[in-house]
C-alpha cells in the first residue's frame, strides 16, 4: 500500500484487479441505524454515561471484540471480517464479511442486532432503522472526534446546505457486489444506476425531521443531493455506450480530494485532485496506493465502483429490509437474464430524465412517474409515464427469477417482504411511517420510538 503513483498510467490496471470467477463472487451489508433514547426519541450522543461510545467499550470488553481507537477514544470495533463503525453523528453502522449466501449474511445481521439491542437496553437505548434521525435538531447532535470527519464537515458546509444533514442525520442500507470483468462490472454498474432511483423510492422512509413530516418520503436521498455535487449523484458517463474502468477512473480522478493521511495526521487538500497530486504532489508528499484507496471511500455517486460495486441508494428500514435488498440485487445483477430485463425498463431515459426522477422519487416515493417512450404508436418521439409502483413489481419479479435461475429459490422467501410492501398503501416504509405519525401514533415521539424498536426476531 505504500507504493507510489508516479503517473496516472499506474491506476489503469486498478479496477482490473477486482475481477473475480464466478465462483468467488459474494455479497455484503452495510447497515446503518440512529440510536435514541426510548423514553424521548433523543439522539443518543457519542459521549458521556448513556452513550455510544460507553456501548463500543462494553461490547468490547464483554463480547471479544476487537477496539478501533483512533486518539485514545473507541470509535469502532472489529470481529473476523465484521466491523462496526461510526458515521459523523455517532450513528452506528454494520460493515459486513463477504458472504457466499444470504443465510450466513441473515447469521451476521442478527448477532449485530441481538447483541447491540442487549447491550443498550440497559441505558435506555434503542437503535431505530430509519433512513433520518426523526427528532433531535441538527444543531444538537454533535460530530464525533473522528479526524476524517473534521475535515469533511469543514470542505462539504462549503459545496452544499444540506450536507451537515447527511453527515449527522441520514442511515442508510449499502449492498456491495462482486464483478467478473471490466465489461460485467460496467453493465452491473449501468444497471444499478439506473434502477437507483426507483430503488430510492422503494426504500423512502424519512418523512419526518425534528418532529414534524417534512415534505418529503426520502429526505435522507434528498439531502444527498444538496451535499457536493462533485461527487455525489447518478453519473452521466455510466449511461454511455462502450463507457468502461477508463471513464470512471477519469472521473475519479478529477473529484477534489479531502486529505491526505500521513500516520494519524489528516492534511486537507484544498481542494486538489488526484491527478494534481500525482502531478505535483502535496506539501512534499507523493501519492500511494493507500491514498488513491482512501480517495475512492470519499466518492460518494449513488452506486460506486472499487474493487468491488456498492449500490448505496436505500434508506435503512427494520432488519429484515436488509435481507429483502440483497435478495433483490443479487437476483437482478448476479443474473444475466434478469440484468438485461431490468436495465431494458430504463434504458431509454435521457440523463435529465433520470435526474429528474430521482428528485420525484426524493418527493413522492413509489407514486412518482416515469417518462417512457410509448411503444406501438408509430411514432418514436411519442412519451408517456409509468408509475414507479408499477416498474417495481416488475423488478422484484425479475430478482426472483434470477435467484431461481443462480440455483438458490429459497432466498425467493426475502423478497415476500417487498412484494407486501408494494401492495400496501403507498409502496414504501415512509408512506406508512408519515400516515401512522399523524394517525395512531399521535405525533407522539415515544410511541413512534416503541413501534420502530427492533429486535432479533425481527431478521426473517
Amino acid at each position: 500500500m505504500d507504493e507510489i503513483i508516479a503517473r496516472e498510467e499506474d491506476l489503469h490496471a486498478y479496477f482490473d484487479g477486482g475481477s473475480k470467477p464466478r465462483d468467488r463472487w459474494g455479497i455484503g451489508l452495510e447497515y446503518e441505524r440512529a440510536g435514541v433514547f426510548r423514553d424521548n426519541g433523543r439522539a443518543v450522543p457519542y459521549e458521556g454515561p448513556a452513550s455510544v461510545e460507553t456501548l463500543l467499550t462494553t461490547l468490547a470488553r464483554t463480547r471479544g471484540w476487537e477496539p478501533i481507537l483512533e486518539g485514545g477514544r473507541i470509535l469502532g470495533l472489529a470481529k473476523g471480517g465484521t466491523r462496526l463503525t461510526l458515521e459523523p453523528g455517532a450513528q452506528l453502522e454494520l460493515s459486513g464479511a463477504v458472504h457466499r449466501g444470504l443465510a450466513s449474511l441473515r447469521e451476521e445481521l442478527s448477532g449485530f442486532v441481538s447483541e447491540v439491542e442487549e447491550m443498550s437496553r440497559p441505558h435506555g437505548i434503542t437503535w431505530l432503522g430509519i433512513g433520518l434521525q426523526p427528532f433531535t435538531p441538527l444543531d444538537e447532535i454533535g460530530f464525533i472526534p473522528k479526524k476524517r470527519y473534521a475535515v469533511m464537515r469543514e470542505y462539504l458546509a462549503r459545496r452544499g446546505a444540506r450536507a451537515h444533514v447527511m453527515m449527522k442525520q441520514t442511515c442508510g442500507i449499502q449492498i456491495n457486489l462482486d464483478y467478473a470483468s471490466e465489461l460485467d462490472a460496467t453493465d452491473k454498474l449501468r444497471t444499478a444506476m439506473g434502477l437507483s432511483p426507483l430503488l430510492t423510492a422503494l426504500y423512502a422512509n424519512s418523512p419526518i425531521s425534528e418532529g414534524r413530516l417534512n415534505g418529503f418520503m426520502s429526505y435522507r436521498a434528498w439531502a444527498w443531493r444538496d451535499t457536493d455535487p462533485d461527487r455525489c449523484g447518478l453519473l452521466p458517463f455510466v449511461f454511455k455506450d462502450r463507457a468502461g474502468f477508463a471513464d470512471y477512473l477519469d472521473y475519479a480522478l478529477d473529484v477534489p480530494m479531502f486529505f491526505v493521511v500521513r500516520g494519524e495526521d489528516y492534511r486537507p487538500a484544498g481542494g486538489m485532485t488526484f491527478r494534481k497530486f500525482i502531478k505535483k504532489g502535496l506539501d512534499g508528499t507523493r501519492p500511494t496506493l493507500a491514498d488513491w484507496e482512501l480517495h475512492l471511500s470519499t466518492l460518494f455517486p449513488e452506486v460506486r465502483l472499487k474493487k468491488y460495486i456498492e449500490v448505496r441508494g436505500m434508506d435503512s428500514g427494520e432488519p429484515a429490509s436488509c435481507l429483502a435488498l440483497a435478495a433483490l440485487l443479487k437476483g437482478i445483477l448476479y443474473d444475466g437474464a434478469s440484468r438485461r430485463s431490468a436495465w431494458e425498463l430504463v434504458r431509454d431515459l435521457a440523463f435529465k430524465d433520470r435526474e429528474r426522477l430521482l428528485d420525484d422519487a426524493c418527493r413522492m416515493g413509489p407514486a412518482a412517474r416515469v417518462p417512457l417512450p410509448l411503444t406501438g404508436r408509430g411514432d418514436a418521439s411519442a412519451r408517456g409515464t409509468v408509475v414507479v409502483r408499477d416498474l417495481l413489481i416488475e423488478i422484484v419479479r425479475l430478482a426472483r427469477q434470477g435467484l431461481n435461475n443462480q440455483g438458490c429459490p429459497e432466498e425467493s422467501e426475502h423478497l415476500g417482504l417487498l412484494d407486501r410492501r408494494l401492495g400496501g398503501e403507498g409502496g414504501c416504509p415512509a408512506a406508512r411511517l408519515a400516515a401512522d405519525w399523524e394517525g395512531p401514533l399521535g405525533r407522539n415521539p415515544v410511541k413512534l420510538v416503541e413501534a420502530l424498536s427492533q429486535s432479533a426476531s425481527e431478521v426473517t
